[in-house]
């Protein structure tokens, strides 16, 4: 799902009467860096540069509407379905299909920022649109934050219950062992264990690594009447025409080119926005080392909210610059299966052995 509006805009500016003339001109001058303006363009920079946010459930309405930095998230048990007779007791005391005891608490504890510097000369001096490329560059920094904190705690949680050591090298109702490449095979093992853990597809989305997702083109894995379309290779309703896979199996399918994919652990310094270290799921003394090809995901599997963003402006005088932020405070939590044991994230792992 894309965001819906999580920018909300607070303008600082000061120095200038806008009574005067002065002022007034300042404001036309200024009109093009007022927060409104940059915070929908900012916006629309977000929603094309973040891939987890299409996952899972979104809570900002709660976060915003409750305050506070955490959500309770109840487990509900099935309740026992009993048989009516006449004139006897049905609704005896029965707990099974209350709270559980079992919290999960999602906590809002993720704030960052991301400031740009306009100066006078450049806004002056260049022929781009510089409007554009410095609202893209914020949308897209801020964007990398959430969408690495979300794939974070997913990944995260997949380590928890997929273990470290030696390794995954079987499929298990947690995983299915893959290869660089994606094989129908592969698939008919994820759509078996989403049968047996939910009974459908409805709700579940696959996010693929790079390596995964242009492996689905391969036409001698899938054969051309799926890669092409029944309309041809010129089709639109087709990869290698379009470009884009859609879905597999009922599940939309997504592509994520995150620092946890294709890779068998991340350093804490490996890049923008990675503020966590991922030490992967083989820490033994073997030499495989299983990389993360991707996973299925359920919405129920991972909530996340965005309690605030915003964007603000301000003129610096000292600097003869404008000084533009956006900032975001949010967080995210991820369960690995529902109160009855039901899966709801499953590993795409590759042994590398």
């Amino acid at each position: 799902m894309s965001l819906s509006n999580p920018l909300a805009s607070n303008m600082l500016i000061g120095g200038v009467d806008s009574s005067s003339t002065m002022g007034a001109n300042a404001d036309t001058l200024a009109l093009e860096f007022v927060p409104e303006i940059w915070a929908q363009a900012i916006l629309e920079s977000f929603n094309k540069n973040t891939v987890m946010t299409q996952c899972g459930t979104d809570l900002s309405g709660i976060a915003k509407a409750q305050g506070g930095d955490k959500i309770r998230l109840p487990h509900v048990g099935v309740p026992t379905v009993k048989p009516v007779t006449q004139n006897a007791e049905v609704l005896e005391q029965d707990n099974s299909g209350t709270d559980t005891g079992v919290d999960t608490e999602l906590v809002i504890d993720q704030h960052y920022a991301a400031p740009l510097w306009l100066p006078d000369a450049v806004k002056v001096q260049s022929a781009y649109d510089m409007f554009s490329v410095y609202a893209g560059q914020l949308g897209y920094a801020i964007a990398k934050a959430v969408d690495n904190h979300l794939m974070y705690t997913v990944v995260a949680k997949l380590t928890s219950v997929l273990g470290s050591g030696d390794g995954v090298n079987a499929n298990s109702t947690m995983n299915v062992e893959v290869g660089e490449a994606l094989t129908p095979a592969h698939l008919a093992s994820l759509m078996g264990i989403i049968a047996g853990e939910t009974g459908s597809t409805d709700g579940w989305k696959i996010v693929l690594s790079p390596k995964a997702y242009g492996s689905l083109a391969n036409t001698s894995n899938f054969g051309n009447s799926w890669t092409q379309g029944l309309g041809g290779i010129a089709s639109d309703n087709n990869i290698l025409g379009k470009g884009v896979v859609g879905s597999l199996l009922g599940m939309p399918v997504i592509a994520s080119n995150s620092v946890f994919m294709d890779v068998g652990s991340v350093a804490a310094s490996a890049g923008a926005g990675i503020h966590t270290a991922w030490d992967g799921f083989d820490t033994g003394a073997d030499t495989d080392d299983d990389y993360l090809r991707g996973f299925a995901i359920h919405d129920s599997a991972l909530y996340w909210a965005i309690q605030d963003s915003n964007v603000k402006q301000s003129y610096q005088h000292t600097y003869m610059s404008d000084l533009i932020s956006t900032d975001s405070l949010y967080g995210a939590v991820a369960r690995a299966a529902d109160s009855a044991g039901n899966r709801r994230i499953i590993a795409l792992t590759d042994s590398k052995t």
